[in-house]
């Protein structure tokens, strides 16, 4: 399609992009960074299934639920702004750049369900990832995991599909652990200006949330939601979220 320009496959493209962004309010699939901005340098169409695998019955290469707009993983050198390109590339790829390559690996299969979490299928909340504020690293959330079944999973434990889609993905590169420990720690001052200004710890976390929600799914949203546990979770129940 992107590249059938005697037929409008860019303009295709481009609108199937922005609306796939527009679909996921404005963050990637994968890491959640922000690609609101629609900048064909930051973000692409990604398919989780093959493309490749188009029969009578299904076409997977043009299966919406098949679509998702994800960054360019850290791929584009003149990606602009913070997150999107850290040298030395081959260890700061991620999202389907770093899934693509652990496929010719041999280490992900192509048909990936089950190996690693499709982002249709993850709940949001309660999230099934931990974070490490000290490294602003990911990782598996041991009592969430054990609590919940994934339909599909192909590991003996959810907690172990976490795992392995943290590393397939390359979740916890340096360019995006590095990137969340930012907001970590401006979430942390945050925090403590609240408290500076003489509120509790519940009406500050309140005041906090209201501030880094205002969009439907801000940048690095689970960053965010873990940040502001559990005022986070409560506000957007009260709003009626869903995953």
């Amino acid at each position: 399609m992107r590249d059938d320009a005697m037929h409008g496959g860019p303009n295709a493209y481009a609108a199937c992009r922005l609306t796939a962004i527009e679909d996921q309010s404005g963050i990637c699939a994968y890491c959640e960074i922000d690609i609101r901005d629609n900048d064909p340098m930051k973000c692409h169409v990604e398919h989780f299934h093959p493309k490749s695998d188009i029969t009578p019955a299904k076409n997977w290469a043009l299966d919406w639920t098949n679509l998702w707009a994800v960054c360019n993983g850290g791929s584009n050198p003149h990606a602009g702004g913070a997150g999107y390109f850290l040298a030395p590339i081959n260890k700061n790829l991620s999202c389907d750049q770093h899934k693509d390559r652990m496929v010719q690996a041999g280490r992900l299969a192509a048909s990936c369900e089950g190996w690693i979490l499709n982002p249709s299928a993850m709940p949001a909340i309660p999230s099934l990832f931990s974070l490490e504020k000290h490294s602003g690293e990911l990782v598996p959330h041991d009592l969430r995991c054990a609590q919940v079944v994934i339909a599909g999973n192909r590991h003996g434990s959810t907690r172990e599909l976490v795992q392995h889609t943290i590393v397939m993905l390359n979740l916890n590169c340096d360019r995006l652990a590095k990137s969340r420990l930012q907001i970590v720690r401006t979430i942390e001052n945050a925090k403590k200006r609240e408290r500076q200004q003489g509120f509790n710890a519940v009406d500050g976390l309140a005041n906090l949330v209201q501030r880094y929600f205002r969009v439907r799914w801000p940048g690095f949203f689970t960053t965010l939601l873990l940040c502001l546990e559990p005022a986070a979770g409560q506000h957007l129940h009260t709003q009626g979220y869903q995953g």
